[in-house]
């Protein structure tokens, strides 16, 4: 269900769904607090496992992995330096395997990974904190020294705040993250105290506050960024990525047309411009 709420392009007047969820999450919230927001966490923290249409490298290992929470499932391709994947909201490694491919081609191990509740890893919750802590625990594992990262979506904000490759490559990444975030739950018509309780109950479980979390506070600190976004997208708005770019002279960004959210990920320009970023790294 949160798939439909985070991927929801709709806007202008408000459907009558609205009216009805916004009347009863104010009431619930009001009356049964306990029980408003085990249904909101349910709602909001529950993605929906990506079906992939790719086929599997042949001479691509995966296994299992255990973690604090719950198990992990890697895939791995290739041998040479690390370049790690990390998908977004409701996506997989699958995502990233025509992509993967390339990269092992060049000289690297290329290794991905599917998020806690998604793709085959174990669990039914996901969230921020959780991508940053299966990122974690993702690197103990490999026990080596990432040498790029490529992330996707909200993948990229995780990958900000754990990874510290040489470079960053952040396809369509979701700038100004909280407040659009907000937007799109408080759109449905959930209450604003059902959404800030669930938000609340996250950041304590994870003793990790969202607003220390956000993308733009963690440029910063990486000294090779590369932003791949297309103008046309619908759910990270291009125009963030244009901002921090202008803010932040060490970041780069190239723009598409046409190719959306999720085929800019293994289209060709997106393919161009990693090649040779990672060129660059192999020949310093």
């Amino acid at each position: 269900m949160s798939s439909k709420i985070y991927f929801s392009d709709k806007s202008g007047a408000k459907p009558f769904s609205y009216y009805g969820v916004k009347a009863l999450s104010s009431t619930v919230a009001r009356i049964a607090p306990a029980v408003g927001k085990k249904f909101a966490r349910r709602l909001l923290l529950t993605p929906v496992r990506h079906q992939s249409k790719a086929s599997k490298p042949l001479e691509m290992s995966s296994y299992t992995i255990n973690t604090q929470f719950e198990a992990l499932h890697v895939y791995e391709l290739g041998h040479g330096p690390v370049v790690l994947f990390t998908h977004g909201w409701s996506g997989s490694a699958s995502q990233f395997y025509p992509l993967m491919e390339k990269v092992a081609s060049l000289g690297f191990k290329a290794v991905a990974f599917d998020h806690y509740a998604h793709g085959m890893s174990a669990g039914k919750e996901a969230n921020l904190p959780l991508f940053i802590r299966a990122i974690d625990a993702v690197q103990k594992h490999l026990n080596e020294g990432i040498h790029a990262a490529i992330s996707h979506s909200m993948g990229c904000v995780a990958a900000l705040n754990t990874i510290n490759p040489l470079l960053h490559v952040l396809i369509a990444p979701p700038f100004d993250f909280y407040n659009g975030f907000e937007q799109r739950i408080l759109s449905t018509g959930i209450s604003k105290t059902l959404f800030k309780s669930v938000i609340h109950s996250v950041e304590q479980q994870h003793q990790m506050r969202f607003d220390n979390l956000l993308p733009e506070l963690h440029l910063a600190k990486h000294d090779k960024v590369l932003i791949i976004h297309d103008v046309q997208d619908k759910f990270a708005q291009h125009d963030n990525s244009q901002a921090v770019v202008k803010q932040y002279p060490h970041v780069e960004l190239i723009s598409t047309q046409g190719l959306g959210h999720g085929r800019i990920i293994n289209d060709d320009h997106t393919w161009q411009s990693v090649q040779t970023q990672l060129q660059k790294l192999q020949a310093q």
